[in-house]
């Protein structure tokens, strides 16, 4: 495949995926020196930024292994990586993708920070306060063996084509619950597979609004319109729902409660009826 269809030039940082024996889906970071072709395959002579004194590295962008399948050995630098609960580091931050995870999970592939590079590896336990169980890919994507990992040094296992960026891997056609990535885009959040998520919400809770409407016009059919007794609170939609329909749920229910209690203080005199007030005279006697 030809230089055209890739991002990548002289003097950009990247990361560099290795196939050698012993560095088996390891990858390091590099800086582009050269792009050149040899034999009309593309090849690019790479300056390895975490190994001091290391050779310039002259790598075929596009190598076939022995399944027959053809690997991009290339990718952009990883894109910033953050936590759940960084949020206003989330925010703060303006880079077009982020990678956000949350806790942990058997099963989730992760890239491992030992000597100067990322191995690809599974999540084989997690136990509180303890490092990780991971497993390296197996041969001839990985070198195979087991370790532990502590949770600093290991970040969410993404993939990159130059077709689709970057993307979630999938285990056994499984995603990792674990791990979002966000996209802005002009401004804007945007979450691959978010919409779908999105629209589940929103039917969801108009579902929850219709029954909610429901109980409600059979409650105040019914007169049940007093606070609950038990504690003195009165129950609120937003104590079940964070939703906008649910606090406009609230502000009329609350407007019904007060024209309940001005009738309740108000004396029942009948209809066309008026006060009329007199001054107070005490009695003499």
């Amino acid at each position: 495949m030809a230089q055209a269809s890739l991002p990548f030039k002289v003097g950009e940082i990247v990361e560099v995926r290795s196939f050698e024996e012993g560095y088996r889906g390891a990858w390091f970071r590099c800086k582009i020196l050269n792009i050149y072709t040899k034999e009309e395959k593309l090849f690019y002579s790479l300056k390895y930024l975490d190994y001091d004194g290391e050779e310039i590295h002259h790598t075929q962008v596009y190598q076939q292994f022995e399944d027959g399948e053809e690997w991009l050995m290339v990718r952009p630098s990883y894109p910033p990586c953050y936590q759940e609960r960084e949020v206003r580091k989330i925010e703060a931050d303006q880079a077009p993708l982020v990678v956000v995870h949350g806790s942990w999970q058997v099963g989730d592939l992760v890239d491992w920070d030992r000597d100067g590079c990322f191995w690809c590896a599974t999540v084989l336990t997690v136990k509180r306060n303890e490092p990780f169980q991971i497993e390296l890919f197996p041969p001839p994507l990985g070198e195979g063996e087991t370790y532990k990992a502590l949770r600093k040094d290991v970040r969410p296992t993404l993939d990159w084509s130059p077709e689709d960026g970057w993307t979630l891997p999938s285990t056994d056609g499984r995603k990792s619950q674990s791990v979002r990535l966000v996209k802005r885009e002009k401004g804007v959040d945007h979450v691959p597979g978010k919409e779908k998520t999105e629209r589940a919400k929103k039917q969801k809770t108009e579902r929850h609004t219709q029954h909610r409407t429901e109980r409600d016009a059979q409650q105040k059919t019914e007169g049940d319109m007093q606070p609950e007794k038990g504690n003195g609170e009165i129950r609120q939609n937003i104590d079940e729902s964070d939703s906008i329909e649910a606090a406009v749920y609230d502000l009329e229910e609350l407007i019904v409660r007060i024209e309940w209690i001005k009738n309740m203080l108000s004396p029942d005199v009948g209809e066309g009826s008026t006060w009329k007030y007199q001054d107070y005279r005490p009695s003499s006697k």
